[in-house]
């Protein structure tokens, strides 16, 4: 079984300590660093003035208002709502199909949590094994999290549609899988997608999932159900088992952008070369603090 790797937790969380949340440019203000409602509340942004009333707080009165009209006015303010991360991660066993890529797995939770807190996010992770659960409590340190292991049989999608976790609305949602399960994304994308301020989906991979090596006789098990199928590997299969796993990224790809999601495509062993998650800097999820 592959756990947490304390020293790829360490590097991780270091360098995400230099990055921000850049989504006020990607989302067109929809999230940011602070984000305002509709209603009244206590942010900087003043709306108008109101005449007093029993009971409203009597330091929000606008005295120089007062000396102008002798009536009691107090200011009112916008709502200011803090802006907020929802983590899901996919922990069925093919993302621990070997050791870098939960190592990845584990990198990019890290990345993510400081991020977060580096740009003034509150933060929730949900673990997706039968149900989704969400770590408590919510300031955890990784390594201490429970049954933070990849070793669900499940149907990651189908867990998503079926039992979806109470998302906050107006949050920012952060997927990460291989995305190696039936179930049809835009049905997972609307589930996502609904009352959220920005959704993200993040294949995860590793180059054993890109470039199996066997060739010959082969019993082929799958890692979550069990299921075997014997077969034997030449070059024709393994070039149609190429083109099917590039055609399913492209699938995502497609469903993502009708759903006004962003898709981002990872391979472990390239995060955990520095621990830069350059594919979420390209697509301007991330940027590098000054």
């Amino acid at each position: 079984m592959i756990t947490v790797d304390n020293n790829i937790l360490k590097s991780a969380e270091l360098s995400g300590q230099r990055f921000f949340f850049n989504l006020s440019s990607r989302f067109s203000g929809t999230q940011g660093g602070g984000k305002f409602g509709s209603k009244t509340g206590q942010s900087l942004e003043f709306i108008e003035h109101r005449e007093y009333q029993p009971g409203d707080d009597i330091r929000h009165v606008d005295w120089s208002a007062v000396a102008r009209s002798d009536k009691l006015a107090i200011k009112l303010f916008r709502e200011e709502i803090t802006p907020h991360l929802d983590l899901l991660l996919d922990l069925s066993k093919s993302m621990a199909i070997n050791k870098e890529k939960f190592d990845a797995v584990t990198a990019l939770t890290a990345i993510l949590s400081k991020v977060a807190y580096n740009s003034g996010y509150t933060f929730y992770s949900w673990l997706i094994k039968d149900m989704c659960r969400k770590v408590e409590p919510t300031n955890l340190p990784i390594n201490k999290w429970k049954d933070f292991v990849a070793n669900s049989n499940n149907n990651t999608g189908k867990t998503l549609c079926e039992f979806p976790p109470k998302l906050k609305t107006g949050a920012v949602r952060i997927l990460i899988s291989d995305l190696f399960w039936n179930q049809e994304p835009l049905g997972v994308l609307r589930r996502l997608s609904d009352g959220a301020a920005a959704v993200v989906i993040i294949q995860l991979v590793s180059k054993q999932d890109l470039n199996p090596e066997v060739y010959g006789n082969m019993r082929i098990i799958d890692s979550e159900t069990g299921e075997a199928l014997e077969l034997i590997c030449d070059e024709s299969v393994l070039s149609e088992y190429k083109t099917n796993l590039n055609s399913h990224r492209q699938y995502w790809k497609e469903c993502c952008t009708k759903s006004g999601a962003v898709f981002c495509f990872v391979e472990a062993e390239n995060l955990l070369k520095d621990f830069v998650p350059d594919e979420l800097i390209k697509n301007e999820i991330l940027v590098l603090g000054y």
